[in-house]
């Protein structure tokens, strides 16, 4: 019998109420139901002592440090990175020996992957969140080294095969799609339980609160089409956090003369009361329980699916305005739910629109300055003139549109298919070997008053690269660069890398020869240190620890 390939799934964890939470779940336990592999996930989101490990069916790692364990919280805190698993990357490794390690999030919470001292030994597969075009040449130069590259969307699989060409090995698509419990509801029923009347019209949006997602466009393009169509009876309804890391809802709200028109989603901190409510700042009077203690959803404090699907129902139109998009979960649920959708033409939304059916909006672009991306700034005309033609549409049109809403959902989101893309990229793969003799590399000494830099950093990267690729990488040719100009922005990440990511750190600094080698040789130590703690474990495993289940 042939041995069960070892999965290791990298999850933000499956028991979370987010999008990579939720994909996570929907795909690992498929791969577990299937009986074909031995799978493990590594939370890094996940607590030690979190009840809810326990409900896990699939060996699981927990990423967060013990919170009495003062050295463990100090190591974790020592780098940003960390937060995103990088710490205990190596030791999961160690302990559980994948085969094959998959991973969905954006580039720079997956990149230290890359930099990793078993790189050679596992297999790698990697679905980013390709949601802007161009991407930035770091990012598709690490792309070119995955050993399979899977896309959330047929939009983001053309970008990387014109951009990257044959360099990346782009295997399919693995769209998400919504759970079981977004259907179609009787919408009358599911408003009188929230407590709006039957005959009230609205526009809802499910997005987090943060900069790319575009609600001051549509906040102000629903109070002009308020203005211009002189609709009394439509209301806004935003299913989001605040305060949060992106806008001031109470201002925009307030400027745009829309107080009495915007809905929100308050759960009860205390009761757990889900309801709609007019927009009340962050805080509230619960309904139920009469305690101070409401707030609107986020992360911490989130609805469940299961309410989440009666929200949607609510709605007669879901919006989302982003200027881009990995994909954005919400318009599929919503699809689900048989809402007709609008959103941004662009990225991977343009292939969520088209596929839907729904109401595209029309955009421009501006080069962002922090990736070098092309992002969207949507058309509020456009938006407005959505507003006006569906509203305007008879109620046969729109129950039509909301059947066959449903119906592209049920043709061309599906997670059952989302996990056989999974399932062929592991069933290709190879057998890891975490037995092979150590492969300890010897530092030489380099000559660093080479004359010429581009000598200098050969020799270099030849004596002291512990993982072939490193040598070619934009990681190799950054260093050359900033050598030649004597400064570097240098990344947070530690890699002189990465300098795109949002939590970089931009001020130039100086570079030179010394420092480079420096940073070679420690990446080095690091290396033949992991390389020694692999053929003799007893040096790291303790499998008492409580990360480890």
């Amino acid at each position: 019998m042939a041995k069960k390939k070892k999965v290791l799934f990298i999850s933000e964890a499956a028991y979370l109420n987010t999008g990579y939470a939720k994909y996570s779940k929907e795909v690992i336990s498929r791969i577990h139901a299937s009986n074909k592999y031995d799978i493990a996930e590594f939370s890094v989101y996940g607590g030690i002592d979190d009840p809810r490990r326990k409900n896990i069916p699939w060996k699981n790692y927990a990423n967060m440090p013990d919170p009495n364990n003062e050295q463990e919280v100090n190591a974790y805190n020592s780098n940003p990175m960390n937060q995103f698993g990088a710490w205990r990357f190596e030791r999961v490794c160690l302990e559980f020996e994948p085969d094959i390690v998959l991973s969905i999030r954006d580039f720079w919470m997956d990149s230290f992957i890359y930099h990793s001292p078993y790189r050679r030994i596992f297999s790698w597969a990697w679905m980013p969140t390709v949601d802007a075009s161009p991407q930035n040449q770091e990012w598709i130069d690490m792309f070119s080294d995955v050993d399979y590259v899977l896309t959330y969307s047929d939009w983001a699989k053309k970008t990387l095969e014109e951009q990257g060409g044959t360099r990346l090995n782009t295997v399919g698509v693995a769209s998400p799609s919504a759970a079981p419990c977004f259907i179609p509801m009787d919408r009358d029923a599911i408003r009188e339980e929230f407590n709006l009347r039957s005959d009230v019209k609205i526009i809802g949006t499910v997005m987090r609160n943060q900069r790319r997602k575009l609600f001051p466009a549509l906040i102000e393009s629903f109070s002009k089409y308020l203005e211009e169509s002189g609709e009394k009876n439509t209301f806004l309804y935003l299913h989001t956090s605040f305060p949060d890391a992106g806008w001031n809802l109470a201002e925009l709200i307030h400027q745009n003369n829309i107080s009495s028109k915007v809905l929100m989603t308050y759960i009860c901190e205390n009761c757990k009361h889900v309801e709609a409510s007019f927009f009340r700042d962050s805080r509230k009077v619960c309904s139920k329980c009469k305690q101070y203690s409401s707030t609107p959803s986020n992360v911490g404090n989130g609805a469940t699916d299961e309410d989440l699907a009666k929200i949607y129902n609510l709605f007669d139109l879901y919006v989302q305005s982003a200027n881009s998009e990995g994909f954005g979960l919400p318009q599929v649920e919503a699809a689900a739910c048989g809402i007709p959708i609008a959103c941004t033409n662009y990225s991977a939304m343009e292939d969520v629109v088209n596929k839907l059916g729904g109401y595209p909006i029309s955009f421009s672009t501006y080069k962002e300055l922090e990736t070098g991306c092309n992002r969207a700034v949507i058309d509020n005309r456009s938006l407005i003139n959505i507003f006006k033609s569906f509203f305007a549409s008879s109620e046969d049109y729109r129950n039509q549109k909301r059947i066959e809403t449903r119906e592209l959902f049920e043709k061309n989101y599906n997670w059952d298919k989302t996990a056989s893309e999974w399932m062929k990229v592991i069933d290709d793969c190879k057998h890891a070997d975490w037995k092979q003799p150590p492969l300890l590399i010897q530092p030489v000494q380099i000559n660093v008053q080479e004359p010429s830099n581009f000598v200098f950093m050969k020799q270099l990267s030849d004596a002291y690269s512990y993982y072939q690729p490193h040598k070619t990488s934009y990681f190799y040719r950054t260093m050359l660069t900033d050598l030649q100009r004597g400064i570097s922005k240098a990344s947070w990440n530690g890699f002189y890398v990465s300098e795109f990511s949002p939590f970089s750190d931009n001020r130039p600094k100086p570079m030179n020869r010394e420092i480079i080698f420096k940073t070679f040789e420690s990446r080095l130590q690091n290396y033949n240190i992991w390389e020694e703690i692999r053929i003799n474990r007893s040096r790291l495993i303790d499998r008492n620890a409580k990360w480890l289940t």
